[in-house]
């Protein structure tokens, strides 16, 4: 089936996140229409939120920061609405 609506990826991705001065390589998974590491960082906000949710505390002072750096797998689950392109 031939679509032009852009996909939904189901990824796994590689994450480092810095806490003080100790960066942790962690692995996450994220659900997105974006499938490169500098889209999601840049054009997804909700999976960007929710990955530093998940990494840090609520109570957490200081600056919360994510890097995705790889995506390790993608699986596309479905295609976007076309309301919402």
């Amino acid at each position: 089936m031939q679509t032009s609506r852009p996909p939904i990826y189901s990824l796994t991705l590689d994450i480092a996140i810095k806490k003080g001065n100790r960066i942790q390589n962690l692995e996450a998974w994220a659900v997105s229409r974006y499938d490169n590491p500098a889209d999601i960082m840049a054009h997804c906000k909700t999976t960007m939120d929710r990955l530093r949710n998940d990494h840090f505390k609520k109570s957490h002072k200081g600056e919360r920061r994510v890097i995705v750096k790889k995506v390790r797998s993608k699986k596309i689950v479905g295609y976007v609405n076309s309301n919402a392109i």
